[in-house]
């Protein structure tokens, strides 16, 4: 299962922003590989933005993107028991042409 990118893209220009302030580009799903193989999400969000409580951001977003009846919902219930989200005060991660996309891949472990 896994969220529609135009659920999460929502989240992150929409939601995030209006209930939290800054702008669009202050908030970025980036998607990883823990050394043990398992996923790890980080939810960057520019320090400019001031003080916030990490823990109720990463509610706020899980709340959003699983406010659905259907697999989002049992998505985001996954997520959140799995403490999967981590938040992380730190600017958007920007790509070669200096672009920043609103989910980012990380690094992947090489498969042995």
């Amino acid at each position: 299962m896994t969220f529609l990118d135009t659920d999460l893209i929502r989240v992150l220009e929409e939601v995030l922003p209006t209930r939290l302030g800054g702008a669009p580009t202050d908030y970025q799903l980036v998607e990883e590989e823990a050394e043990e193989g398992q996923p790890r999400l980080r939810l960057l969000v520019h320090p400019r933005i001031g003080a916030l409580d990490a823990e109720a951001l990463a509610e706020t977003f899980l709340s959003a993107i699983g406010g659905g009846t259907g697999s989002e919902r049992v998505m985001a219930l996954l997520w959140r028991e799995a403490r999967l989200l981590r938040v992380e005060r730190q600017p958007p991660l920007a790509g070669p042409p200096g672009k920043i996309q609103h989910l980012h891949a990380g690094e992947q472990r090489p498969r042995p």
